[in-house]
């Protein structure tokens, strides 16, 4: 169980944010994309990763958090890149945690 919680909680977010938010936005950015379009070029690959998980899985995670991890990238590589990643990755390892949480809690119950 630790070595899960360890891929989940430190390896997926920073493997995720580098592969589903830093790659395709650096892509967008590249290519001059605005804003929106560098989000959308996150969020597809993001819900799409996450669907086969399950419908709820799929919305939740993959759109939802898929937004929102989209946004914090994009909006923070205008400071610094490392500013992006790093506030992305923490984010995510937030948000893992409290699903990390919640199916520990269901287990005990």
């Amino acid at each position: 169980m630790p070595v899960i919680l360890a891929v989940i909680l430190v390896g997926a977010p920073i493997l995720e944010t580098l592969l589903f938010q830093a790659l395709p936005i650096t892509i967008a950015r590249w290519l001059k994309a605005g804003f929106k379009v560098q989000i959308l070029a996150s969020l597809v690959p993001f819900a799409l990763v996450h669907l086969p998980e399950g419908i709820a899985t799929g919305v939740c995670a993959g759109f939802v958090g898929g937004f929102y991890l989209a946004f914090t990238y994009a909006h923070w590589v205008e400071k610094s890149a490392w500013t992006a990643l790093w506030t992305t990755t923490v984010a995510h390892f937030i948000r893992n945690s409290f699903a990390a949480a919640l199916i520990i809690l269901g287990k005990a119950f």
